[in-house]
């Protein structure tokens, strides 16, 4: 039992401590992706790509979904009243391993630190 619970904290303390520091993501090779559905009002957000199935995004940035991916090149879509795609492109984030979306009523939005925001996708017909 106390191996378990050790391993567990090993791996909680190792986990926070990537989201938190750039350069132990750097030296462990993964992506930090968090997606957020800033939808108005309280729609239903459908997102699948091409390492996890089918899941609905809810509403909020507490509700925002987090994944950590392996540094190879990574697809998804977005199903609202359209459908936008995006990709996570190690090379093109120039070195930055944290990688927020905000998925909003004009489209797909793009950010390295969560708070500077560019729009990079419109929605479209599925």
């Amino acid at each position: 039992m106390w191996i378990s619970i050790s391993i567990h904290v090993l791996f909680v303390v190792f986990f926070a401590g990537c989201l938190n520091l750039q350069t132990l993501c750097a030296d462990i090779n993964i992506i930090s992706l968090s997606i957020e559905n800033d939808l108005p009002g309280l729609p239903k957000l459908f997102f699948f790509a091409d390492f996890q199935p089918k899941i609905e995004i809810s509403p909020g940035n507490k509700n925002a979904y987090v994944k950590l991916l392996n540094m190879e090149n990574h697809s998804g879509t977005f199903v609202w009243k359209q459908c936008a795609t995006f990709n996570v492109n190690p090379s093109m984030e120039n070195g930055h391993q944290r990688i927020f979306w905000s998925v909003r009523e004009d489209g797909l939005y793009h950010s390295w630190d969560n708070t500077n925001w560019e729009k990079k996708e419109s929605w479209g017909s599925c």
